[in-house]
């Protein structure tokens, strides 16, 4: 009998699959819990799309995966490294050295991505700092890097003197890089002339200290480069743009950063996007070489002159009205004090329009009797003919903004689409006021009624100057809507 059992027992534990030691496969893949659970159908998948799954995760969560099972033990280090480093990597600052030590020295490589948002450092860990990122930046497992991301920080808020260098040794990725964003340091003064960054596809150079000559040698060694933004540069005076693959800038520029910007040589350039707020830029901005340039924005009046081909224009004011680009499809005005004639002087710069966006200041002053100076023999073409699309931010209802924005609805033959953006806009008795205020029977297109939508302007946002969509102020893809008329979310 006592021999009995344990033969009752193995044939028990084979009738229910798990007779002596359990099975490899089944130990490897699946889960044991007094009943088998299936292996899951994820880790079924190759190894090779299991990795590209790790890849796109965080970097803390793509190495977590090493617990799933034995089945993902090996797979983080066999995809690709991209390594975030920022606080949802270490809690605190003072892991982040050991961390990202241990993880260069785990990680055999290569790497895709080394993004370092915000590196913190006072005036008595400068050179500590340097010397870290340089050991970092020498590693074997970076080796192929395709997308830097380096941006300096300090404790204090007082506007701080550039003096954190940027290690040469951060340019040995100069070959393969993708992606290159830097900020708040100085540039080397000096670099190889043989420096160059045939695969660059984006640039960005954020409170950035660099030379003009400097730039002028990144910027050539740039032979696929598509999209570039330049915010608060200093030391330049001037910046020089020559590039014959560039697609899209975006700037900005305060006071005391560089004030003249000159694109000589763009034959490929579409897009011209000054950075929110629209009441920072250059003081000159001339637009010499860009035949094929069709959207513009923010425009303003803190750009003292703008000048684009033989168009130039001082403030609002266009210095000639015989002069006019008829490649623009797409502008974004920031409408100032002026008077309603500067703005539709403006317009008639640009006799192609297509898409017009408003980004209405707090308090606007508008001499709404500029309305009577429009000669109807003499109408501005875009708004009799082009314009399809028309879109006010920050509209907040005052009888001001009521009358700029009517002129447009009763102005504007051809519109598709009008669309008022306002913290107002989802209360339904306010916008019934408003049809009545600008006359929305009256509009002189009978295919567009305006929608009004609470939500805030992203006008001249980073992302959408990467993304080289064909209308960068077009934020409705990213924004959270609601029809106020039917009360349903829009999809």
């Amino acid at each position: 009998m006592e021999k009995a059992a344990p033969t009752a027992v193995a044939r028990k534990r084979e009738s229910d699959g798990i007779a002596g030691s359990w099975p490899r496969n089944r130990a490897r893949g699946g889960n044991y819990d007094g009943n088998w659970v299936a292996e899951d159908p994820i880790s079924r998948l190759p190894d090779a799309i299991l990795g590209t799954i790790i890849s796109l995760l965080p970097t803390k969560d793509g190495a977590r995966t090493q617990a799933l099972s034995r089945r993902w033990h090996h797979l983080w280090c066999s995809p690709p490294l991209h390594l975030q480093a920022n606080s949802s990597l270490f809690s605190s600052l003072r892991w982040r050295p050991t961390i990202i030590n241990r993880i260069l020295s785990d990680h055999p490589g290569p790497a895709r991505r080394f993004h370092f948002p915000f590196i913190q450092f006072t005036p008595g860990d400068i050179d500590s700092r340097r010397t870290e990122l340089d050991g970092w930046c020498q590693s074997r497992a970076l080796d192929g890097l395709q997308e830097l991301n380096i941006y300096y920080g300090r404790w204090s808020r007082e506007p701080p003197h550039i003096s954190f260098l940027l290690p040469t040794s951060a340019l040995r990725f100069a070959p393969t890089l993708l992606v290159l964003k830097i900020g708040s340091c100085n540039f080397p003064s000096e670099i190889s002339p043989s420096l160059s960054f045939p695969l660059l596809k984006q640039l960005i150079l954020r409170c950035v200290s660099i030379s003009e000559d400097v730039f002028d040698q990144v910027l050539s060694g740039c032979r696929a480069l598509e999209s570039l933004q330049l915010w608060d540069i200093l030391t330049a005076r001037r910046l020089h743009i020559r590039s014959l693959t560039l697609r899209s800038i975006g700037s900005r520029a305060r006071s005391a950063c560089t004030q003249e910007l000159v694109i000589e040589d763009a034959p490929c350039l579409e897009r011209f996007v000054s950075l929110y707020p629209p009441d920072i830029s250059f003081e000159t901005i001339r637009v010499i070489g860009a035949p094929k340039l069709k959207i513009l924005g923010l425009f303003s009046p803190c750009v003292s002159t703008l000048q684009i081909a033989t168009l130039v224009v001082k403030g609002m004011s266009p210095v000639s009205l015989a002069n006019s680009i008829c490649t623009v499809k797409v502008l974004a005005l920031y409408s100032s004090g002026s008077q309603l004639n500067a703005v539709l002087n403006i317009l008639r710069c640009f006799p192609r329009l297509e898409k017009l966006y408003f980004t209405l200041k707090k308090h606007p002053k508008m001499d709404m009797k500029n309305v009577h100076l429009c000669d109807p023999l003499d109408p501005i073409e875009c708004l009799a003919i082009h314009l399809k699309k028309l879109v006010f931010e920050n509209y907040k209802g005052r009888h001001q903004d009521a009358d700029f924005a009517k002129f447009f609805i009763l102005t504007a033959k051809v519109l598709k689409e009008i669309k008022i953006s306002s913290p107002k806009g989802n209360d339904i008795k306010w916008v019934d006021d408003q049809h009545k205020l600008l006359q929305v029977e009256d509009r002189a297109s009978r295919d567009a009624e305006p929608e009004f939508r609470s939500e805030f302007s992203c006008l001249g946002k980073t992302k959408q100057i990467h993304d080289l969509l064909d209308d960068p102020f077009d934020c409705s893809c990213c924004r959270i809507k609601c029809n106020v008329l039917s009360g349903e979310s829009c999809p």
